[in-house]
């Protein structure tokens, strides 16, 4: 494969990894409170919150720590983490949301090293 198609495809990938940063960054300024105030009953978000305080990096933490407990429901209530049926308490476009922004991160981490992969067997031939 030429160098032009792994130029292309970076810049592809460049920009969709960055269009995906962008949305999580405004989907955890726009709904995380409201996320952290359905799950108020769960330990692990409760000090999760009290932890990462504000700023960029404590929201995506906190986001992260919603999005563990709805992705893994059963284990965090099993550790005495989450109420029992805690995620249900999301809306359920918050939690298609959520699922695709997170998909959406394991995608182009995948094709990231993929092309690295690529790249770097390209440069032995």
């Amino acid at each position: 494969m030429p160098a032009l198609s792994y130029g292309l495809l970076g810049l592809i990938l460049t920009i969709s990894i960055w269009t995906n940063l962008l949305l999580l960054l405004w989907f955890a300024y726009k709904h995380l409170d409201l996320l952290e105030h359905r799950l108020s009953g769960s330990k692990c978000v409760t000090e999760t919150r009290i932890l990462w305080t504000g700023g960029m990096i404590g929201r995506l933490m906190r986001l992260g720590m919603v999005f563990i407990v709805m992705s893994m429901p059963r284990l965090m209530y099993v550790g005495g983490h989450a109420e029992k049926d805690a995620h249900r308490s999301i809306p359920r476009p918050l939690r298609r949301w959520m699922w695709g922004i997170h998909i959406a991160l394991l995608t182009n981490f995948i094709v990231s090293m993929a092309l690295a992969c690529l790249i770097k067997i390209s440069e032995r031939s």
